[in-house]
């Protein structure tokens, strides 16, 4: 199965598995009730029996292997347990992040594997709760079964740096010996027509190595927007000098900095113009095949928008390979939105967010078009102990990579209490004048403005990551009443206009891109049970919103 836009191992081998498995429901004591087959991904909502589930399935199906198998899940919707042969091998929490298992010494032959889902909100969830977004269940995104020998590469992360005028890059590796054995090896990585190498280096028995240093990259192409040149970096470990396994993954030599108010790529000054975006689709729920992945980004370019904000989760890591093709920067957000201090004192809050940020930076690290890591959506960050869960959030994110700027998206009520911002590289604040309350914007900016020069935010830049205002598709009226198209039109030009007009902004992220489904908790406030603030609704159609930001867009080039 592709679980990227290109191939990522050509001695690795690949298990092949049917896509379609094995399902059924479980009752409250765990025992098997409908049963159905299920495609793998997908979600169980896009079956009409289970239109509207909440609660625990098992996918299961038979496959033949043996040896030293690597299991890789790209998503599975949001609390998993998988056995093999009816004997647990492993247990994840998180829709939204990759993780793997390694199952050791497998006994040649056909074996059972089985996913026990849980997309309820039960007691031991601290992230997936009744939300602006629908948590989906099932096994959502692509899963990979991989042969490995007694060594292999279990990644290669790549920074890259400029310096005196040239390239370099920062190459970090760690390679896993499954042996009893130490074992001598060079792990090759070629990078357009450059190779790199870390020679003879001696792997413990049972043991993971760390390889760590710099390298100069005379002849690279820098990566900008307008020309997104990538790199296939194919990083190859040799034993007794034979390739023994590899790593296919793409780069591109670009760097991030913040210069005062401004953000800047490659040293040159970036306003943002974005949306933001939620994988959910009315035909797939948020289990979105490549087709409508790429029709997404061809609509996204149209409007002039060089932005995607990932609300409020990490993505699928296909849409990020289209972003690193297209030249569109992404604010990737580790997984949380509007928790309450209550929500955050919650007792595995701590561990599922830091397994979250941990995840998204380990698998997401190499894309080019991530511009910036964000955390907690809308949280409490006007108190002391939201204060520590954000320093402790940055602190991780920091130590893992310390080259892409940090921000958070603040709520607007926030403004004159939020105590966070000397934490940020970047300040960030939702705001909705003319849908929530009938502020001008110019007074709405001001008010922020001053705030945050007076809040550790000043000489800092600062970015609108939320604005906009709800319009039913197809709901048109010349009283340009709320919640008509024409309502929407109105209040969208008058908030992106001065906003990308004020010198003192970064510019705007606006919510949102397309429709998208609210969890049944919230229907008394969203109309068809949606938040339906999209230029587009959920079946991609366009409102008339969608043209005017497009012409806004477009008149202020760069």
């Amino acid at each position: 199965m592709n679980t990227r836009l290109f191939q990522n191992h050509i001695v690795r081998k690949e298990i092949p598995l049917n896509p379609i498995w094995d399902f059924h429901t479980l009752n409250s004591e765990e025992r098997k009730q409908e049963e159905f087959k299920m495609l793998v991904p997908g979600c169980w909502e896009s079956n009409p029996k289970l239109a509207s589930y909440k609660g625990k399935a098992v996918y299961s199906k038979k496959v033949s292997f043996g040896g030293n198998v690597r299991l890789v899940f790209k998503g599975v919707s949001h609390t998993a347990h998988v056995y093999l042969d009816k004997k647990p091998v492993g247990y994840h929490y998180n829709a939204y992040t990759e993780f793997s298992l390694l199952l050791q010494d497998i006994p040649y032959g056909e074996h059972l594997l089985e996913v026990k889902v849980d997309n309820s909100f039960h007691e031991e969830s601290a992230l997936h709760v009744s939300n602006d977004y629908y948590s989906y269940g099932g096994i959502t995104r692509p899963v990979v079964m991989e042969e490995i020998g007694d060594m292999f590469i279990k990644n290669v992360h790549f920074i890259p740096y400029r310096k005196n005028g040239k390239w370099y890059a920062s190459i970090r590796s760690s390679v896993r010996n499954l042996s009893n054995e130490q074992n001598n090896i060079t792990l090759k990585i070629k990078i357009g027509d450059e190779e790199v190498s870390f020679s003879d280096k001696v792997l413990s028995p049972h043991a993971e190595t760390n390889l760590e240093n710099s390298f100069e990259f005379p002849s690279a192409t820098t990566y900008t927007l307008e020309n997104p040149k990538l790199y296939m970096m194919d990083a190859k470990l040799l034993h007794n000098d034979k390739v023994v396994d590899d790593i296919i993954d793409r780069v591109g030599f670009r760097d991030i900095k913040v210069d005062g108010k401004d953000i800047l790529l490659n040293g040159e000054k970036v306003i943002i113009k974005g949306v933001n975006r939620h994988e959910d689709y009315a035909e797939f729920g948020c289990a979105i095949p490549i087709e409508a992945m790429y029709r997404d980004i061809e609509m996204i370019k149209s409007l002039g928008a060089n932005c995607v904000r990932t609300s409020h989760y990490p993505n699928d890591e296909r849409f990020l390979d289209l972003c690193d093709e297209n030249g569109i920067l992404v604010w990737e957000e580790s997984h949380a939105r509007g928790l309450s201090e209550k929500q955050m004192r919650h007792k595995n809050f701590e561990k599922q967010s830091l397994d979250c940020i941990q995840e998204m930076i380990e698998n997401h690290i190499n894309h080019p078009s991530i511009y910036v890591w964000g955390i907690l959506n809308e949280c409490v960050s006007n108190t002391e102990f939201g204060r520590s869960c954000y320093a402790r959030q940055f602190e991780l994110i920091k130590s893992l990579d310390s080259s892409r700027p940090v921000s958070f998206a603040s709520l607007e009520a926030h403004i004159g209490s939020d105590s966070c911002l000397d934490l940020v590289d970047i300040v960030s604040f939702n705001i909705y004048p003319f849908w929530y309350h009938d502020t001008p914007v110019k007074d709405s900016l001001a008010n922020l403005k001053n705030f945050v020069n007076s809040m550790g935010g000043a000489d800092k830049p600062l970015l609108i990551s939320e604005i906009g205002a709800g319009a039913i598709y197809g709901h048109r009226s010349n009283n340009q009443e709320k919640w008509t198209e024409e309502y929407q039109v109105y209040a969208l030009t008058e908030q992106i206009t001065p906003i990308l007009s004020d010198e003192d902004l970064s510019g705007v992220i606006i919510w949102q891109y397309a429709d998208c489904r609210v969890d049944k908790g919230w229907f008394h406030g969203r109309p068809k049970s949606q938040n339906n603030k999209g230029l587009v609704d959920i079946y991609r159609r366009e409102k008339l919103a969608y043209h005017k930001v497009k012409e806004i867009f477009h008149s202020f080039q760069k």
